[in-house]
């Protein structure tokens, strides 16, 4: 009789509950560590598309690197629940010194970032990341193959244990991404959150241990049942080994590129606030282990089959040409919230597909209960390299390339084709009549002959939300997406003017942008190095040029700079004037890592505030890094929007004040927020001066184009701007008072639920709220 080997004691009950737990630890713990070591090493890299890629491929290769020694350790160890519990500490010890590894690889990048050529500094972000996160991750990839090892005892029982792992797994994560996102770096910051992920894998790697205790090595010889010897044979016949696992590759690529593309269109319009994308997240991978558990439950050797996965990859591809479709509605035609439900629901349907796939086809590869581990390892591997290509593609091919609408309708397409290659497969080697096998090409065929059409009969389909709500020819306008953002310049009249980042109106043609520049000229005369952080439409560059600064301008999407024609006739003389330079780079780094040194600096954030990542424009680390970018006597201003509540406020400015020994407070003009003007030197607003600078014809030409210019001409002017001057330096601190700062740890203006839900009141600040809410002027 065939026999194979197999470890005795199989897990009882008890024993096999309280192991699963642990591997909901154990994902929850990966989650949350994902969450504050990306953040972490953004602020090291910056906040551009390449940084983020690499972090991810450094995450992701670890953990497909840990499945491939995870699958050689399956195969040769007698004790997988020891060495689980062993992982599991080395993982806790390893999260512990990683803070200490982000400060030396921040002093490398520091030293190389100004010599450095871009490709030699990619290569390096690159090698940097690897360094310090693929280690962790590596063993956090051993874990998938021990446990399979441990629990799948009875080749029958290959299916219903692999989906119940993959299912405890992503639940983890799941509430790894919840509780991370909603409570924990909210309430205790980002540093000690990743204290509670460590906590999780000691907890899990104790209890693991202590488990083992009761994990006997006696090898017996166990007969392989009739199941086994079917189910070989029902692989056989249902498609060979290499076809599953470049079908896994393909998966995890057209995966993890639809979650970035998914995440774009979803994010279009909304604000982008940091909630939105946990709650992306957390629904990809609730839909995941909704999948693995429906697994767990309907796994037998009927239902698994070739031509089973084959419809799992098909229909994923389906739903991502429904939600393509759905993404290009504009807000004219269904409401943003329901449009986001919509979308939202396809990528549940999706994602659950997705997770019953996994589970069967490592059911499928597998041969033996023996080699369930080391098969599900490699295929696990095979998965995550697809993956980590598939992000590269999302983020730097395809959107920028192809556009979001289209590539979706391509990775659909992909998956569909896939999936129709499997069923074709599986029908053969099963001995399936030839013409059933030839109708499945045939309606794949159809079905893209169906999109094909509906795309050609409605080019809207293949364009985003924003380009269907906002063009309306012969207005000039322009769409572009890049590796950032998808950004939409709309021209026209001065008033009609908008830039559009990610659905979301940036800003609109305004002389507050122009005053940028004006107002720390009036206060720094002899001023003639000036550096403006976010380059909107333009206005402030401009503007500088125009007073005769040398201006640099740091914009983190390549695209905006190219949309400044749209808005200003005469843009090419500004983008190539000897004094200008535009540079494409994460402004935030940029302050920490450049060498310049300038008289003024000017920072004009997206809104709203509370949008993801803004946050690094705010915190105190920022605001330090600047100062230090300025000449001795110089001044920084910060904008500060007015959709934020008193209390809000005050902590923006109370965060800003703590940098500097002089601060002013100005209301703009065209009411759309305050100016923070903060120096180590008195600060003289001078309404002579002022006056002086906009005498000029080049300055009134400059200031008197905008839609909401002020009335009458340069002294009338002076004199509107100076009157809007309202608390400085002591009258600062009485009315900000004491409070929490805005940290890199503690990026209280991006995560704020518990905040809100404790103070209600979303009233914004306006000039005339919060004049009478302090007297002191």
């Amino acid at each position: 009789m065939t026999r194979e080997r197999a470890i005795t004691g199989a897990p009882g009950l008890n024993a096999s509950g309280i192991v699963g737990l642990l591997y909901v630890l154990s994902g929850a713990a990966g989650l949350i560590y994902q969450v504050v070591w990306t953040r972490d090493l953004v602020l090291i890299f910056g906040n551009t598309s390449q940084s983020v890629s690499t972090i991810v491929a450094a995450f992701m290769a670890g953990l497909g690197f840990g499945g491939l020694a995870g699958a050689h350790l399956a195969r040769t160890t007698r004790r997988p629940l020891r060495q689980y519990g062993y992982i599991e500490l080395g993982v806790a010890g390893l999260a512990l010194l990683l803070p200490l590894s982000f400060g030396a690889i921040a002093d490398t990048y520091i030293h190389a970032y100004t010599g450095a050529a871009p490709a030699t500094l990619e290569l390096l972000r690159f090698a940097l990341a690897f360094a310090v996160v693929t280690p962790v991750t590596f063993l956090m990839g051993m874990t998938l193959p021990l446990l399979t090892r441990y629990f799948v005892r009875d080749f029958a029982d290959v299916g219903p244990n692999l989906g119940r792992l993959y299912a405890a797994n992503t639940l983890g994560a799941t509430l790894g991404t919840l509780a991370s996102g909603f409570v924990l770096i909210e309430l205790l910051g980002l540093s000690r959150t990743a204290w509670v992920a460590v906590a999780l894998n000691l907890i899990a790697g104790l209890m693991g241990l202590m488990l083992s205790r009761g994990e006997s090595t006696q090898p017996i010889e166990v007969p392989v049942g009739r199941d086994t010897a079917a189910a070989s044979t029902k692989l056989d016949a249902g498609g060979p080994r290499s076809l599953l696992f470049l079908a896994t590759f393909v998966s995890g690529f057209v995966a993890l590129a639809l979650e970035i593309l998914w995440t774009r269109e979803i994010a279009e319009g909304t604000g982008s606030m940091i909630y939105l994308f946990v709650a992306i997240l957390a629904l990809y991978l609730v839909g995941i282990t909704i999948g693995s558990r429906q697994y767990e439950l309907r796994s037998n050797s009927s239902r698994d089959t070739v031509q089973a996965l084959g419809g799992l990859f098909t229909g994923v591809g389906v739903v991502a040409l429904v939600s393509m479709a759905i993404g290009s509605l504009p807000s004219s035609s269904i409401a943003p919230a329901v449009r986001t439900v919509a979308l939202l629901l396809s990528v549940l349907v999706a994602t659950a597909l997705m997770g019953y796939a996994f589970p069967l086809t490592g059911r499928l590869v597998t041969r033996s209960a023996s080699a369930a581990g080391p098969a599900v390892g490699v295929l696990y591997a095979a998965n995550t390299l697809g993956g980590i290509l598939g992000s590269f593609a999302g983020t730097f091919v395809l959107a920028g390339t192809l556009g979001t609408p289209v590539s979706i309708l391509l990775l659909g397409g992909t998956q569909i084709l896939m999936g129709s290659v499997l069923i074709l497969v599986g029908r053969r080697r099963a001995d399936r009549p030839a013409s059933a096998g030839r109708m499945v090409p045939t309606a794949v065929l159809a079905l893209a002959g169906l999109v094909m059409l509906l795309v050609a009969a409605d080019p809207g389909l293949a364009r985003t939300s924003t380009q269907n709500s906002v063009s309306h020819p012969p207005v000039p306008y322009r769409h572009t997406e890049d590796e950032i953002a998808t950004v939409d310049a709309v021209g026209g009249t001065p008033g009609d003017r908008r830039l559009f980042v990610s659905g979301v109106g940036m800003t609109a043609l305004t002389v507050d942008t122009k005053l940028m520049a004006y107002l720390p000229k009036a206060a720094r005369p002899q001023a003639t190095d000036f550096l403006a952080i976010c380059f909107g439409m333009g206005s402030t560059y401009r503007s500088a040029l125009t007073l005769g600064m040398n201006t640099d301008a740091v914009e983190l999407s390549p695209s905006v700079p190219r949309d400044m024609d749209i808005f200003f006739p005469d843009a090419s003389n500004y983008l190539a004037a000897r004094r200008g330079r535009v540079l494409v780079a994460d402004g935030r780094n940029y302050v920490r890592l450049a060498v310049n040194r300038y008289d003024i600096i000017v920072v004009d954030p997206p809104p709203p505030v509370e949008s993801a990542g803004t946050v690094v424009l705010y915190t105190r680390e920022f605001v330090d890094q600047s100062k230090a970018r300025l000449k001795n006597g110089g001044i920084m201003m910060l904008f500060m929007q007015n959709a934020v509540t008193t209390d809000g406020f005050k902590m923006h400015l109370r965060t800003f004040a703590a940098s500097f020994k002089h601060v002013t407070v100005v209301f703009t003009p065209g009411a759309n927020g305050t100016y923070f003007f903060g120096s180590d030197a008195p600060m003289d607003f001078s309404r002579p001066e002022l006056e002086r600078l906009m005498s000029s014809p080049q300055a009134s030409a400059d200031l008197g184009d905008s839609p909401d210019r002020m009335s009458g001409g340069p002294a009338a002017w002076a004199r509107e701007v100076t009157d809007k001057i309202w608390i400085q330096d002591s009258q600062v601190t009485a009315f900000a008072s004491l409070g929490p700062y805005i940290t890199d740890d503690r990026p209280r203006s991006e995560y704020f639920f518990w905040h809100r839900i404790a103070n209600p009141d979303l009233t914004p600040v306006s000039e005339d709220r919060l004049r009478s809410s302090f007297r002191g002027s």
